[in-house]
């Protein structure tokens, strides 16, 4: 194997199981995301001409037979109760607004989702009918069809657009998510001397400023220690390079999918990171506005660090709603 070979495969992440996030596609003013469970949210995006819309919409239903519904409606307005009004006709309501807006499940969620294909004209009313805000339909029913064909529902009578004369039993059941265990850290982290973290940072090839440098050192067991050293720290997207001390010998840190927007770095850099009780955050940004990037959660496993929650917006078109497209089962070892 050729050198170059040698530094490319160690650069490589070490993996459990395949990571693969299910897609994120748009069609109009709806963002669409699948999960690796085939668990599909669509969500309404600001419309690329014209006034933003006082509302995010946002549909989910489950993967398999039946196929549950739940739905979320986040109106900016005051307005308290209010209702979805879908064709001229009120559809299930009013609904009473919390801070985050209304959850609707259960019969109501299915009356309001069997409500949405061919729409025209939907919109949020209060009590006396008045209109306080529209939900754009441009692209609704592809989004729709689009989630009937993941989940394999098209040509079936469970299907929200592409229905057909199967019967509910021909809809797939649910890809199985996968299982990672957790592990509680336990021990004490130690403190890091200031050559100590300047050398890191010289490791991972970060900026090392004159003055006391900073790292967030945080035990895993008896024998490691994760530690996030400061390496770019201007802008929206500050990055922190993540070693685990082994036994004291720092070594890069291994994960499971790739962190943030980038690539992959000899060592790796999480995006406004944070550690807490075994997790390990990244949060990237798109845009300064906050309504687009991704979002991701790793677990420790005793060995590396596993990807158990992903969600993003890749469009920067109005809605802070990331949608998830990865997500898994944890077992307590």
């Amino acid at each position: 194997m050729s050198a170059l070979a040698l530094l490319l495969t160690a650069a490589l992440p070490v993996t459990a199981a395949p990571v693969k996030p299910g897609p994120f596609t748009t069609f109009g003013d709806w963002a669409v995301a699948c999960d690796n469970a085939n668990r599909c949210t669509l969500t309404t995006l600001d419309p690329e001409d014209g006034p933003a819309p006082s509302e995010v919409f946002t549909v989910m239903r489950e993967a398999g037979s039946p196929g549950r519904w739940k739905l979320w409606l986040t109106a900016r307005t005051d307005e308290d109760p209010f209702a979805i009004e879908i064709g001229g006709e009120q559809v299930g309501g009013p609904f009473r607004a919390t801070p985050d807006g209304a959850t609707i499940e259960g019969s109501t969620a299915r009356a309001v989702a069997a409500a949405l294909p061919g729409a025209r004209r939907i919109a949020v009313i209060d009590g006396t009918g008045r209109e306080l805000a529209r939900i754009s339909p441009d692209g609704l029913d592809d989004a729709l069809r689009y989630m009937d064909s993941v989940q394999g529902r098209a040509g079936t009578v469970t299907a929200a657009i592409a229905r057909g004369r199967k019967p509910e039993s021909a809809v797939p059941a649910a890809p199985v998510l996968p299982i990672v265990p957790v592990v509680r850290p336990v021990g004490r982290p130690p403190v890091l001397t200031q050559a100590r973290i300047k050398a890191l940072l010289r490791r991972a090839k970060c900026p090392v400023a004159r003055g006391a440098a900073k790292a967030q050192v945080h035990s895993l067991d008896h024998m490691r220690n994760v530690v996030l050293v400061p390496c770019r720290t201007t802008g929206d997207n500050p990055t922190e390079a993540v070693f685990v001390l082994d036994k004291g010998v720092a070594k890069p840190a291994r994960l499971d999918a790739t962190p943030g927007l980038g690539g992959w770095t000899r060592v790796p850099r999480v995006t406004n990171g944070s550690y807490a009780n075994g997790s390990l955050y990244s949060y990237a940004r798109k845009a300064r506005d906050g309504d687009c990037g991704v979002s991701q959660h790793f677990l420790w496993d005793g060995k590396l660090f596993r990807l158990i929650e992903q969600a993003q917006m890749d469009v920067c078109r109005g809605n802070t709603t990331f949608l998830n497209t990865w997500r898994v089962r944890l077992r307590t070892k």
